[in-house]
C-alpha cells in the first residue's frame, strides 16, 4: 500500500512540475499567435496524437466498446465541455500573465476533489481531510478578501472545471488516452470552425 502511495505521489507530483513549468514555458512560448488559435491547434493536435497512439497501441477495440455505452457517451460529452472550458482558460491565463491566478485554481482543485468524493462517492473524510478541506476554504477566503481584492475567476473557473471533470471520469471509469480521444472528438468540430 504504502509503495503505490509513494509511487502516486512521485507521478503526480512528477506530473505537476511537467505541466506547472515546461508548459507554462511551452504555451508562453506560443502564445504570440493568440490564445485563441493556441487553444484550436491544441485541440486538433490532442486529437491528431491520440489516433495516432491509438493505433500503436491497438486501442480500437476499446474505443469502439466505449462508443457503445449511451451512458459513456452522454459523460463523455459533457467531461469533453469541461476540459475543453479548461484548457481555454489556462492557456488565456498563461497569455495574459495571469498564471498565479491559474495557479491558484490548481491549489484548490485537489481538496475540492476529496470534498466531490465525499459528495458524490460517499468516500470518507477523515481528521485529516477535514482539516485539509478547512485549511483550503481559509486560505482561499484570505486570498479573495486580502490578496486578490477581487473574485480569482481564473482560478475558480480552472479548479471547478478539473474537478467536476475528473468527477464525471470517476463516474465511468473508462480507458485514460481512449476517454480523452473521444473527448477531443467532440471537441474538434468546434475547434476546425474557429479554425
Amino acid at each position: 500500500m504504502n509503495k503505490e502511495f509513494n509511487k502516486g505521489l512521485l507521478l503526480a507530483g512528477f506530473g505537476s512540475f511537467w505541466w506547472g513549468f515546461f508548459g507554462v514555458l511551452y504555451f508562453k512560448y506560443i502564445t504570440f499567435i493568440g490564445h485563441i488559435e493556441v487553444v484550436v491547434h491544441r485541440c486538433l493536435w490532442t486529437t491528431f496524437t491520440l489516433v495516432i497512439t491509438t493505433f500503436l497501441f491497438s486501442k480500437w477495440s476499446i474505443f469502439f466498446k466505449i462508443v457503445r455505452s449511451k451512458k459513456n457517451l452522454f459523460y463523455l460529452f459533457f467531461s469533453s465541455l469541461l476540459i475543453f472550458i479548461n484548457w481555454a482558460v489556462w492557456i488565456y491565463a498563461i497569455a495574459t500573465n495571469r498564471i498565479i491566478d491559474a495557479s491558484f485554481g490548481y491549489f484548490m482543485m485537489p481538496i475540492l476533489s476529496v470534498l466531490l468524493g465525499y459528495i458524490f462517492f460517499k468516500e470518507t473524510l477523515n481528521k485529516k481531510r477535514i482539516f485539509s478541506i478547512i485549511l483550503v476554504v481559509v486560505s482561499i477566503l484570505y486570498l479573495i478578501f486580502v490578496s486578490f481584492k477581487s473574485l480569482p475567476w481564473v482560478g475558480l473557473i480552472v479548479a471547478f472545471s478539473w474537478g467536476f471533470y475528473n468527477l464525471l471520469r470517476k463516474k465511468i471509469n473508462v480507458d485514460t488516452d481512449v476517454g480523452l480521444l473521444i473527448e477531443s472528438l467532440y471537441i474538434l468540430p468546434f475547434a476546425l470552425t474557429a479554425f
